[in-house]
Order: C-alpha cells, then structure tokens, then sequence
C-alpha cells in the first residue's frame, strides 16, 4: 500500500509539473505563417473605423515570419521589415523596426509604431493577438477577410 501511494504522489507531481511548463512552440506559430491585420484596439476601444480602411481598395496588412525576421505590408504597399523574438514560455515578444521603405500615412505610422512596443502576444489556429504594457492590441487573422477580436 505504501508504495501505492509513492506512485500517485509521483504521477500528480508530474502532471503538475508539465501543466506548469507550458510551453508555446513558436515556430509553429511565427516560421513561415501570414498573418492579416484583421483589427486595433486602443485603450480598450476596437476601431472599427480604422477597421474598415484595412480592406478599401487593395489595401493588405498584413506580417509575415521567418526565422527571427520579419516582413510586412501596410497601405498602398508599404513595406516594412525588421527581427523579431519571441518566447514561448511567457508568450512574450519584441521588434526592431528598420526604417520605412516610403513616407508613412498618418494611420501606418500609427501601425508602425505599435508594432515597435509591442511585448505579447496570444494565438489560436486562426488567429494571433501582439499586445503592449497598456493593454493595446493588434489583431492579425489568417485570412485577409476574416475579422477577430
């Protein structure tokens, strides 16, 4: 009976051990993938407004990821580039921007700049959240045409 009790002992100590040590695998969700700007949220507030002016005319924006870089497209094809490193144990996540390949709008260079301070993320299979310390978001989907919040 005594060694009964070992064995639960030790089979709940792994168990919760390897519920602790949940880890994202990132490759699975950065290395090689699109993601489409689907959405911001400032201060809590989604701008749908802004929202709308991701799928006027050919707009696409959209990030996409290789390994430890990557590159994107904001209005009228701005091109943006930079690295990227992320971490999967505590779903963390910095940029270093290069500079723009044109002159910003006033609404991609608000992009750009979140895009700088951003420090987490969250994903699912179909979509992926990066976040800032004040709770800002930006909202990427796998499809341009799909909207997450």
């Amino acid at each position: 009976m005594k060694h009964t009790h070992i064995i639960i002992y030790i089979l709940l100590t792994t168990i919760l051990c390897s519920a602790c040590n949940r880890e994202d695998d990132v490759d699975e969700i950065f290395y090689g993938k699109t993601w489409y700007m689907s959405g911001i949220v400032v201060n809590g507030i989604t701008s749908s407004q802004e929202t709308a002016q991701f799928y006027q005319e050919d707009n696409t924006y959209y990030i996409s990821f290789s390994s430890g870089t990557f590159k994107g497209v904001l209005s009228s094809g701005v091109n943006i580039s930079g690295t990227y490193t992320a971490d999967g144990k505590h779903q963390s996540i910095s940029f270093t921007l290069d500079a723009p390949s044109s002159s910003l709008s006033q609404f991609d260079l608000q992009i750009y700049n979140r895009l700088k301070g951003m420090t987490a993320y969250s994903s699912g299979a179909d979509w992926l959240h990066l976040g800032d310390a004040n709770g800002n978001r930006i909202l990427f989907a796998r499809s341009r045409n799909q909207i997450i919040n």
